[in-house]
């Protein structure tokens, strides 16, 4: 039987109903660990220590060695930029520091009802606009795998947690790799759901708060393994009538064998250890019987740009006017220095006509799509950098970053969905197709190498 802290949802309830453990016995096993490990890695930013041990001991009551649900016994850690009924909702500004929520969003409240213990809220940068977690409020997340290097970000709170074995599974946000960025950094499995699929109601509206949003961003989940994203997904997908975005469309899979490699077509400077896991990931998918085919897909060098023009442009002309003071100057200068460079203005027609290229680029890749449903694609250019490596370096150092990453935002400029592998390369696919990258990744899963549980301690 798995130690729990090391163990997949399958291995816990299987522990929890053989009744080698109880769901109580998890939960302390989680909560010690991250005592131990949590000072090193500062990826969870606030504990429900006594009221999970409760509601644990409340479930073990109740239900015994009985499953009450697919996420029972489950303990999970969750995004700042979510509201959790009694804890702070932050963005990670020390302005928000006494918002507490007094109910859970949709999203968190699904996870609940299907038995899921949430032990607390995890580390975010300010305003969770970053590919680091930097946070005025709570300061650095570290990457469990090597403290001096960084968790990622937006989400690098919960793929930290995740890969330390101080949560089975976390929740995330992505609007521009928040969820695959950490995800590849700290070597676990991201899931980001296409727009529309997972409602976006929030108790506390984020901030900054913008119809681009919809568009672009969506929640989704990590985890150790490709079996426990399905069942997270299958827990928090589905419409909701509040949500006019979200889509009650019914998710396929088409078990499509044919795969379109992507390595310079968004532009991307690519390391050479990211191009061999590129490699390594292509062979293990002939290996498990896709067909998979190189140089085919469209050029999607503006793609990344026209991303950065759009969400620029609101970040530089509407957010931080209105919350830039209340940022610390790393996370100010970044969104400057990095979004400054594809801001639009005030110019109206300029916006209008950037959102018209998005279709342009957008009717393209669908229609290439059918003929390849899955890309394969590196997220970062590197793998995962020291914890400074986008702090206050300047305009010039901020544009070669940005080209290290291009392969990120096109994702999200579509809304598509992206699963994050945890060697730093991604499965993408067409809106509604979820079970499709779900069951590629778990047909390449035995092929990569094992996740295994960090320990920087």
């Amino acid at each position: 039987m798995s130690e729990p802290c090391h163990a997949t949802i399958a291995e816990l309830q299987a522990g929890i109903a053989s009744g080698a453990y109880s769901r109580e016995d998890v939960v302390a096993a989680h909560l010690g660990r991250t005592e131990r490990i949590n000072p090193v890695t500062n990826s969870y930013c606030e504990l429900r220590g006594d009221q999970v041990l409760a509601e644990a001991r409340a479930a073990d009551r109740e239900y015994g060695r009985e499953l009450s649900g697919p996420l029972d016994g489950v303990p999970m850690s969750i995004k700042d930029s979510f509201a959790v009924r009694g804890l702070r909702r932050t963005d990670g500004l020390p302005v928000h520091a006494d918002r507490v929520a007094d109910e859970d969003d949709e999203v968190v409240a699904r996870l609940r009802d299907a038995g899921g213990l949430v032990l607390g809220h995890a580390n975010v940068p300010d305003i969770c606009i970053r590919w680091n977690t930097i946070s005025g409020l709570y300061g650095i997340a570290r990457n469990p795998r090597d403290p001096s290097r960084t968790a990622g970000g937006s989400s690098g709170g919960d793929a930290a947690n995740v890969a330390a074995g101080m949560a089975t599974v976390g929740m995330g946000q992505d609007l521009g790799g928040s969820i695959r960025v950490p995800a590849s950094f700290c070597g676990v499995y991201g899931l980001r759901p296409g727009a529309g699929t997972v409602p976006n109601l929030s108790v506390i509206p984020p901030f900054p708060a913008s119809p681009t949003l919809d568009a672009m961003g969506t929640s989704g989940p990590f985890a150790r393994s490709a079996a426990d994203l399905r069942t997270m997904f299958s827990v928090i997908a589905g419409a909701h009538p509040h949500d006019p975005v979200s889509v009650p469309a019914p998710l396929a899979g088409t078990a499509s064998p044919r795969v379109a490699v992507l390595r310079g077509e968004t532009g991307a400077v690519l390391d050479a250890e990211i191009e061999a896991r590129l490699d390594a990931t292509v062979d293990a998918l002939r290996r498990a019987g896709f067909e998979v085919a190189e140089d085919v897909v469209p050029d999607l060098r503006r793609a990344p740009e026209v991303w950065a023009a759009i969400n620029g442009t609101e970040l530089i002309n509407i957010a931080l006017p209105e919350v830039g003071a209340e940022m610390t100057g790393s996370g100010r200068q970044h969104i400057e220095d990095m979004f400054g460079i594809f801001d639009l203005g005030l110019d109206l027609r300029a916006y209008h006509a950037v959102w018209l290229e998005r279709r342009a680029l957008q009717d393209a890749l669908v229609r290439f799509l059918e003929d390849y449903p899955i890309i394969v694609a590196p997220v970062a250019g590197m793998p995962a950098p020291p914890l400074d490596f986008d702090h206050l370096i300047g305009r010039e150092a901020s544009a070669r970053l940005f080209d290290r990453m291009r392969c990120v935002p096109w994702v999200n400029l579509f809304g598509l969905p992206g699963l994050a592998l945890p060697n730093g390369i991604q499965l993408v696919t067409r809106r509604f197709h979820e079970p499709d990258l779900l069951a590629t990744a778990e047909a390449i899963e035995p092929l990569l190498p094992a996740v295994e549980v960090a320990d920087p301690v």
